[in-house]
C-alpha cells in the first residue's frame, strides 16, 4: 500500500488534534511514517496556510510554558525551542519578546517561588536555570541581606 498526499493530510491533522506540533517535528514524524518529502512539503504548506500550524504561537505559548510553570530562564528557553526545531533567531526573538514583558516584581516573585526547591545557593541554582546574572543578581543580593539580618538577631 503506497501513501499518497491525502493519507499524510490525514496523519497530520490526526497528529495535530492531540496537541499542537512545530513544522518541524510535524515533518519528522510523517517522514518516520514513510511519507514522501513532496507530500509532508504540500502538508506543512496547507496547515501553515490554513492557520493549523504557527510555530510563532506555538513557541510564544510555549515560552511562557516554561518560564512560568517550569521556571526556566531566558537561555534555558532558548535551548528547549530549539530542540523542538525553531531557528536560533526566531528562538532568541521569542524569548525576548516575553521578557520584556515580565516586571523585575514578577521575576522577584518567581524567582522567590524557584528558590524554595533551591538546595544551597540559591545563585547557583537561578543560573543553571539559564537565567542571566543581571537577573539574577538583584534578588540574591536581597536573599543575602536576609540572611545576614537573620544571622545578626
Amino acid at each position: 500500500m503506497s501513501l499518497g498526499p491525502d493519507d499524510a493530510w490525514r496523519k497530520a491533522q490526526d497528529l495535530l488534534a492531540r496537541r499542537a506540533h512545530f513544522a518541524a517535528e510535524l515533518r519528522q514524524k510523517l517522514k518516520a511514517r514513510g511519507f514522501s518529502a513532496v507530500d509532508i512539503d504540500s502538508v506543512i504548506d496547507r496547515l501553515t496556510e490554513f492557520g493549523y500550524l504557527d510555530d510563532v504561537r506555538n513557541g510564544r505559548q510555549l515560552a511562557e510554558h516554561y518560564l512560568w510553570h517550569q521556571g526556566y530562564g531566558r537561555l534555558m528557553i532558548v535551548q528547549r525551542l530549539r530542540r523542538k526545531g525553531l531557528s536560533a533567531e526566531l528562538a532568541r526573538q521569542i524569548t525576548d519578546e516575553l521578557f520584556a514583558g515580565v516586571s523585575a516584581a514578577e521575576l522577584e516573585e518567581l524567582f522567590a517561588r524557584l528558590s524554595r526547591k533551591a538546595r544551597g545557593n540559591i545563585y547557583l541554582y537561578l543560573y543553571r536555570r539559564g537565567f542571566l546574572a543581571e537577573e539574577i543578581e538583584p534578588f540574591a543580593a536581597r536573599c543575602r541581606e536576609d540572611h545576614q539580618e537573620r544571622d545578626s538577631r
